[in-house]
């Protein structure tokens, strides 16, 4: 009997580690033709550079508005609000509930897959 040489789970999970992840393509339409009269003014906004200096740029605003809390005397009408940071916390933690409050909205909301009925060729 030939023993026939299988790889072995380590070296295929390994082998899957040396892959370098792939660059997403740049964003260009086809054709001059398919960009809108109005988006063209827009079209500096695609770029990663805007994107990360907006990045950035919100980062930086964080940055100073909760060291501006350190700062300044807060006249709150409880205790908690005037300890530094409360209301970026709030902020975050109430966004954060409102964006995770999403998924079991939709399962209570939401149709199942096979709710339309199949497409057929004469739509």
């Amino acid at each position: 009997m030939s023993a026939a040489k299988t790889p072995s789970k380590s070296s295929a999970k390994s082998s899957a580690r040396k892959t370098p992840a792939k660059k997403a393509p740049p964003r260009k339409p086809a054709h001059d033709e398919d960009i809108h009269p109005v988006a063209r003014p827009f079209l500096w906004l695609v770029s990663d550079k805007v994107r990360k200096g907006f990045i950035y740029l919100v980062g930086i605003a964080m940055v100073l508005s909760i060291g501006a809390d350190f700062l300044i005397h807060r006249h709150g009408h409880f205790d908690f609000e005037t300890t530094p940071g409360f209301f970026a916390f709030f902020g975050f933690a109430a966004f954060a509930f409102v964006v995770l409050m999403g998924w079991p909205l939709r399962r209570l909301t939401g149709r199942s897959e096979d709710y339309y009925p199949e497409s057929t060729e004469d739509d």
